[in-house]
This record gives structure tokens, sequence and C-alpha cells, in this order.
């Protein structure tokens, strides 16, 4: 367990100005001031991913955490899911960031890391018939003059550079074959090369 005893950003601004100013001789218009009592009742979520950074940091390790951006109780026994990168050792885990202690504005954290697991690179998906008939039918309208009926099969097409898928087309003056080639993929979008056979 590792703690780190953390001051969050000062809270009430308005309030410490209006303090200031008590001693004044003159009126003082405090409609605008908020009343603090001392303990924020809520802290940022992203505050204390920052926080988990650098009790991780402390052991050897940079870690991108990310808790959300929500406000959370700002109290002992407050618990997050937390998501990490490691972008050195391209692996990836989850932790938990529990408030452990609080005494005024400074507070104590627990973290605990899961088995960081790598993320495995993306070079290929899958891609159903029907979508990539429509995609090839796109690529070849223009030469058609219109939007063919494109067949590519039934069957789910795996996506990777390199690619090639040996299509039907129909439209109301030819029909024939074409080979549809993948040029770009990056994981989440692809592009193809469309030619007659």
């Amino acid at each position: 367990m590792h703690r780190n005893p953390f001051r969050p950003a000062p809270l009430g601004l308005a309030a410490v100005a209006v303090l200031a100013l008590a001693g004044c001789v003159g009126p003082i218009d405090t409609s605008g001031a908020e009343r603090v009592d001392g303990q924020p009742t809520t802290i940022n979520a992203q505050e204390l991913a920052a926080t988990a950074e650098g009790i991780v940091a402390e052991q050897g390790f940079t870690v991108d955490i990310d808790c959300g951006t929500d406000d959370v109780p700002f109290e002992v026994g407050t618990s997050l899911e937390c998501s990490g990168f490691d972008e050195a050792s391209e692996t990836s885990g989850t932790y938990t960031v529990t408030i452990t202690s609080v005494e005024g504005d400074v507070y104590g954290l627990d973290v605990v890391g899961s088995e960081a697991q790598p993320t495995p690179p993306v070079d290929s998906a899958f891609e159903t018939a029907a979508a990539f008939a429509d995609l090839t039918a796109q690529a070849i309208s223009d030469a058609l003059g219109e939007t063919p009926l494109v067949d590519c099969g039934a069957d789910d097409i795996e996506i990777f550079v390199g690619q090639e898928v040996r299509c039907a087309y129909e439209s109301s003056a030819a029909s024939g074959f074409v080979i549809a080639t993948v040029t770009e993929f990056d994981g989440s979008t692809y592009a193809i090369e469309v030619v007659e056979e």
C-alpha cells in the first residue's frame, strides 16, 4: 500500500478575500462570497488520477492514469476504478484508487494496480461482406454512371493492407467481376482500390 499526502487546490478564494477586507472601514459586499467549512466535500477524479500517477512514479513507473472527470465524494473510502497506460512498455491495466485518510484538505491514497497487459497492435479486423460490397459499389459507381449491385460473398472479410477480394457486379448496362484491394488500414478505417477483372 502506498500513501501520499496531498493538498487539493484551495477552494473558496472569494471567502479568503472577504476575510482579508473585514478589518477595513466602509461597506463590504459579501453577496458573491461562498461559505467554506474548511474541508471540501468533493474532489475531481482528475486530481486523484494525477496524485495516483505520482505515487506510481515513486515506484519507478511512468503511467498515464485516467479516472474520468467527475467530482467524487472527498471522504475516506471513496474508491475509483481507473485505467492506466505505460507508453514505454505499451502496456495497459487498471488501478483501484482509494482515499484512505482525510484531514482538512490533506488526504492519503491507496493505489493498487492490476497486472499490466500488452496492448496488441491491430493489424487486421473483419468487415461484413455486405458492408465491403457497399464500399466497392461506391468506388465503381462513377465509372459506371450508376450505383451497381455488388456481391462479395456471404462470409465476413478480413481487412488488412494488401487483402484482395473478388466481387461480382451488375448494373443496367454491364455486369462482371472486380478485384477490390485494401490499400490503407489504421485499425478502425480502411480504403480500397477497385479494378475490373
